[in-house]
């Protein structure tokens, strides 16, 4: 009798561990999400059949060739480089929600940061944003805080990107594709801008009394995490991680540029960042393809670049980003084959 007893205790400890270790399952997608994802797709594959019927294919063919792997591979590192200071940032945020767990250090957050760029450039932005949300879940973090922490994460990364792009517009390029509009434009990001900062303060300073409300210590959550990012004693590490990741990224153009035998300026790198990236948010292709490409092809095809050296110029920054993600990929791949504790103890660092 106590020997069964025992038995049945540890198999019950057994199962209960096997549990813990194991991935969770895969959830089916719902028809509306096939039907999104099948949108997008259909938008994707709409935009390069537009685009090839109004390209010279042979002279797309004569510039294909013209690579210079150095310039590529140093845009390669330089895109790489980002991983790490991506993930600074998002656990600089997570430690402002106060979230615990082993597996918050510098280095597990690069590998999450690492699977999410994956999925996002293979599926919509908003899976690898899931993803992330799924490593800190899976690792005994509330699913709320992980939601909150992404998401203020995304909002980080946006509004430098709006700020990087207002301040990049004031600067002098031979693209002349903004020319005639470049006031209105600065001033329209501008608008957006102060309209952010508006709404961050006063959500802030308004989510408290919305406590007692069934959804209210979310929007408190985020918006006084939010504010913190921006305002608190960590904001130093969070923004100055992501101005550093947009520079990289405005490097990176610039060496591909330079690997296809384009004389570009950095301002001109800049403004052909400032395009790509804003154009890669817009949730109506998967991974920006077909809408980022169409985007260059309208803006600058007839400004300093040929139609189809833009269009190589674009679909060959799709490739490096692809090729930056394969590190998420080989960590996605361990997950899958390598069983990991859930671990819910604190950090001992925060």
């Amino acid at each position: 009798m106590l020997t069964g007893t025992i038995s049945g205790r540890m198999q019950n400890e057994q199962s209960q561990l096997s549990r813990e270790t194991a991935l969770p399952a895969v959830r089916n997608l719902s028809k509306s999400q096939i039907t999104l994802f099948a949108l997008k797709i259909a938008v994707t594959v709409a935009c390069f059949w537009y685009l090839f019927r109004h390209i010279d294919v042979a002279e797309l063919r004569r510039t294909l060739p013209g690579l210079d792997a150095r310039w590529a591979m140093l845009a390669i590192g330089l895109l790489l480089s980002q991983i790490p200071l991506l993930g600074l940032r998002w656990l600089q945020i997570a430690r402002i929600l106060r979230m615990r767990g082993r597996q918050l250090t510098f280095a597990w957050m690069s590998v999450a940061t690492a699977i999410g760029q994956f999925f996002g450039q293979i599926l919509p932005v908003v899976a690898g944003d899931g993803v992330r949300v799924w490593f800190l879940a899976h690792f005994g973090n509330d699913w709320r805080d992980a939601t909150i922490s992404v998401v203020i994460d995304r909002c980080v990364g946006i509004g430098l990107l709006l700020i990087f792009t207002f301040a990049i517009l004031l600067l002098p390029s031979s693209f002349g594709a903004f020319d005639r509009d470049r006031d209105r434009i600065a001033f329209v990001f501008a608008g957006i801008i102060v309209l952010g900062l508006i709404c961050l303060l006063l959500g802030a300073a308004l989510s408290p009394s919305l406590l007692k409300w069934k959804y209210g210590r979310w929007f408190e959550r985020f918006f006084s995490g939010a504010r913190a990012a921006v305002f608190g004693s960590r904001s130093a590490a969070i923004l100055g991680s992501g101005c550093i990741v947009h520079l990289l990224t405005i490097a990176a153009v610039w060496s591909l540029g330079q690997a296809q035998g384009l004389a570009l300026s950095a301002a001109d790198a800049a403004v052909l960042f400032a395009v790509m990236i804003g154009v890669a948010l817009v949730p109506f292709t998967v991974g920006g393809w077909g809408l980022r490409e169409l985007a260059m092809v309208s803006l600058f095809g007839n400004y300093g670049l040929s139609p189809e050296r833009a269009l190589v110029f674009s679909m060959y920054f799709g490739l490096t980003s692809i090729l930056v993600s394969l590190p998420g990929a080989l960590a996605w791949l361990g997950f899958l084959f390598t069983p990991s504790r859930r671990a819910s103890d604190p950090d001992p660092q925060t």
